[in-house]
């Protein structure tokens, strides 16, 4: 018997496909973007919140731009424009009328824009915990358009949810340490608090997969980072204007910021429109009762007519029963009178 081949290149891709052997695709620090929760279906809600991103940051940035980065092989074969022979060549193959050239040369832009090495604006990441999406995003601003999609979904009671169920802003992340934490907050909460201006604030603190960091101690460390440079901060537990939306999921330290946070149903787009889903269902319910009862009320009508009709009809036939005893009566006495 030969002898058996060695497990080597069994156990050779198992590194390239791990969970999270890829750096770039996992919640690391200096990230900004948007923390979305939701309930198992998570392949289903990232879909749902690409669609809904990019549909409000088309409105408030406009549409996005992708340049495409050329190729190595494409720079090489790249032309001298003070070449007359080349330029009179790219105007005939411009001027080609051909079709299926037509598509080639259409699906190759296609395939070179697919194929760019610029990051798109919006990017899911790995955040290593369940149910808990975190979409990592270029623009500068990721508050101004959770507030415009919460604006929408809180006031105007636009559905724009059926998988999402919590989206927050998040404007930075950093290892979950002291001084990383503290340099974080110092950049970080000047967009919120000003100088000169009360601004009523609390936080909110969650957890995941991570037993190290104590609620007391990291709420006490935020707290005395705004003390500190924001003295006209001051702490609303019930109606804040501003609640610091503190995350740490594993060893990663999530700074969130969410305006008018208890008002607007702590950020669940679906408890937004709830309640106007259970109006129109009690609506939809009481008129399906209200056509019910008139349905009924004509049957009833209906039915009372009908034996009145009966009613009427069964004196017309006594009568006509009458008259025949009155003949047959007569005919009797006929009958009788010839036998006299």
């Amino acid at each position: 018997m030969g002898k058996r081949k060695g497990k080597k290149q069994y156990y050779s891709g198992a590194g390239k496909k791990g969970k999270f052997s890829g750096q770039k695709k996992m919640l690391t620090e200096g990230m900004a973007g948007f923390l979305i929760t939701c309930n198992n279906r998570e392949r289903e809600t990232i879909q749902e919140a690409y669609n809904v991103l990019n549909e409000y940051a088309d409105k408030l940035v406009g549409p996005e731009i992708r340049k495409a980065v050329p190729k190595e092989n494409e720079k090489e074969n790249k032309k001298d424009p003070n070449d007359v022979d080349a330029n009179s060549d790219e105007e005939e193959e411009g001027d080609i009328d051909d079709i299926d050239a037509a598509l080639e040369k259409e699906k190759a832009d296609i395939l070179q824009v697919v194929n760019t090495k610029e990051e798109r604006r919006f990017t899911r990441v790995d955040s290593g915990a369940n149910n808990c999406i975190f979409i990592k995003t270029t623009l500068e601003d990721p508050c101004s358009i959770v507030s415009s999609i919460v604006e929408d979904v809180s006031v105007n009671k636009v559905n724009k949810a059926r998988y999402i169920l919590r989206l927050v802003p998040v404007i930075g992340t950093c290892k979950a340490y002291d001084k990383n934490i503290n340099e974080l907050l110092e950049s970080k909460l000047g967009q919120v608090f000003q100088a000169g201006k009360e601004v009523s604030y609390c936080i909110i603190y969650k957890c995941r997969n991570n037993n190290q960091v104590k609620q007391h101690e990291m709420i006490n460390t935020v707290n005395e980072v705004v003390k500190d440079k924001f003295t006209d901060a001051t702490i609303d537990l019930k109606s804040p204007d501003v609640c610091l939306y503190v995350e740490i999921i594993r060893n990663i330290f999530c700074l969130g910021i969410a305006k008018d946070f208890f008002k607007h149903k702590k950020y669940n787009l679906q408890e937004m429109v709830k309640e106007e889903q259970d109006k129109a269902s009690t609506t939809d319910e009481a008129a399906k009762d209200t056509q019910d009862v008139k349905e009924e009320k004509k049957e009833g009508e209906s039915n009372n007519a009908v034996s009145d009709k009966n009613e009427s009809k069964e004196p017309e036939t006594s009568t006509d029963e009458n008259t025949d005893n009155i003949d047959v009566k007569t005919d009797d006495s006929e009958e009788n009178k010839v036998n006299d």
